[in-house]
């Protein structure tokens, strides 16, 4: 049964301040694990080193925080792979490469990937061929180094590859990497047509990871309370498949951006709720 522990926070919404602000912030509402997003100004892999990593791990540990995911920043940086473009598809590749190897410094247990997109005039299949590559090669690295590579199925005006449940149940499969695993992002379903439950029904007990946030009818990633979805709904449907991962808190609405703190405790406050129900 999902509890306390496994609430995770994520720093996305902190992006106007300092990394370690966001971090102090967790230690000071109780949180024991985050998912790191990377990206500018916090943490770009290609703006930083090995040795960084290293140390950004040291700060988590002298916080008493462990790290649950790397979440390198893939949609609004030029990252896509299932681009038709080589150069396009090779650099996304390389990026995702080295992010297994920050994974490791950091002792990452995962590497949150998404699939990309191919052109909307063009046939999703070639798309589709260009990504099933692209993840085997990545999971390759990933199973020397043991990491898991959480995929993120994306609104199909993200993605012309993974878009739904089954979409991503198939890719998994297609790929055929043990270190491969779906999971579901809360508002992202919605956004697709969905639910959470069209994840659960469909990977059961292999859903790895779960981004777990409120909704509008549209999908925005909203603080807990501020849309329609019930976090004590979501986590009972967890609960029925046996899901073990993280309950991470991925809120990416701009209105929170000037002052991010009230945003996340609210949240978490609705899931330590949630799971104690």
């Amino acid at each position: 049964m999902l509890s306390e522990a496994d609430i995770c926070a994520m720093n996305f919404h902190y992006a106007r301040f300092p990394l370690d602000a966001f971090l102090d912030d967790v230690v000071r509402i109780g949180v024991e694990q985050v998912e790191i997003w990377g990206a500018a100004p916090h943490f770009y892999t290609c703006d930083t080193t090995l040795a960084e990593a290293r140390e950004l791990k040291q700060r988590l540990a002298g916080r008493g925080v462990r790290l649950a995911c790397f979440t390198p920043e893939q949609c609004v940086y030029p990252i896509n792979l299932s681009s038709r473009e080589v150069r396009l598809r090779d650099r996304s590749l390389r990026y995702f490469l080295d992010c297994l190897e920050v994974c490791a410094e950091m002792e990452s247990p995962a590497l949150l990937v998404t699939p990309g997109s191919g052109y909307a005039n063009e046939p999703a299949t070639d798309a589709w061929d260009r990504c099933v590559e692209a993840l085997r090669r990545i999971t390759s690295r990933a199973e020397q180094l043991g990491v898991t590579v959480y995929l993120e199925a994306l609104p199909r005006a993200w993605s012309n590859v993974i878009v739904t449940a089954s979409d991503l149940e198939q890719m998994v499969e297609a790929v055929g990497s043990s270190a491969l695993s779906g999971m579901v992002d809360t508002a992202g379903a919605i956004a697709s047509g969905e639910t959470t439950s069209a994840y659960t029904d469909r990977l059961g007990g292999a859903l790895g990871h779960v981004h777990m946030v409120d909704s509008d009818a549209g999908g925005a990633h909203l603080s807990w309370g501020d849309g329609l979805l019930s976090a004590s709904e979501i986590v009972g449907k967890l609960n029925a498949v046996g899901y073990k991962g993280a309950l991470s808190i991925e809120i990416t609405n701009p209105r929170y951006y000037l002052d991010p703190f009230p945003s996340m405790k609210a949240s978490v406050e609705a899931l330590r709720a949630a799971v104690a129900s």
